[in-house]
């Protein structure tokens, strides 16, 4: 039975985008891919567009009730908190240990924001490092488990740490996920592109060139 993995969009869906591409490189795969979003988005039209389950809702904590039918529904082994909602504590007990987040910093500094203002800040604030964060989703803003990070130095320009962010939390998050599913093979990559990583990542990054990640762009 294949593994079922869900992501909550609010935004582009550039780490949807780069778990379907990824998977669509595997010769076979245990993962199907669900999305659920709250709003219309690039993420939702690129999984009509892809043949990948989506739903469209409104929510919010007082009316948590489509999401948990849908939940529900799909049964799925996790779900990432990719979208601009906080999840109602009863939601969050639910499917505790199921729920993870990526963070665009290395918490515990800078939570609290989302999308790039971390990076911004850690740039403001002459953070010699700067990184990415896959976390459990817990009651409060990102305070959960931290599960794996991605670190790197903060000596390039800014615009080029948008993009290094991006592309290890795309890593991280993949690998954390592969982990929890028993997926992830052992190929122990510990430093790839100058970001570190904890734990080594253990799926293969070989196939993730410059190519993958401009499909990954203009997708």
């Amino acid at each position: 039975m294949k593994k079922k993995i869900l992501f909550l969009v609010s935004g582009n869906g550039g780490n949807l985008k780069f778990f379907h591409h990824y998977l669509k490189a595997l010769t076979e795969t245990n993962v199907q891919l669900f999305c659920i979003s709250d709003r219309e988005c690039g993420a939702l039209e690129y999984c009509q567009k892809n043949s990948i389950e989506s739903y469209q809702i409104k929510y919010n904590q007082t009316s948590p009730f489509t999401l948990r039918k849908i939940l529900e529904q799909v049964s799925p082994d996790l779900i990432i908190t990719n979208w601009h909602k906080i999840i109602d504590p009863i939601t969050v007990d639910m499917y505790r240990g199921k729920l993870l987040n990526l963070h665009y910093s290395l918490l515990p500094s800078f939570g609290g924001v989302i999308g790039l203002v971390p990076v911004d800040k850690a740039y403001k604030n002459e953070c010699k490092f700067t990184g990415v964060t896959c976390h459990f989703v817990d009651e409060g803003v990102d305070t959960g488990k931290i599960l794996s990070q991605g670190i790197f130095k903060t000596n390039i320009p800014l615009e080029d740490a948008y993009e290094k962010t991006f592309r290890a939390g795309c890593i991280i998050l993949l690998d954390t996920v592969l982990r929890k599913i028993g997926e992830a093979c052992e190929f122990n990559f510990e430093n790839f592109h100058k970001i570190s990583f904890s734990p080594s990542i253990g799926f293969n990054l070989n196939i993730i060139d410059e190519i993958f990640w401009i499909k990954i762009n203009n997708a």
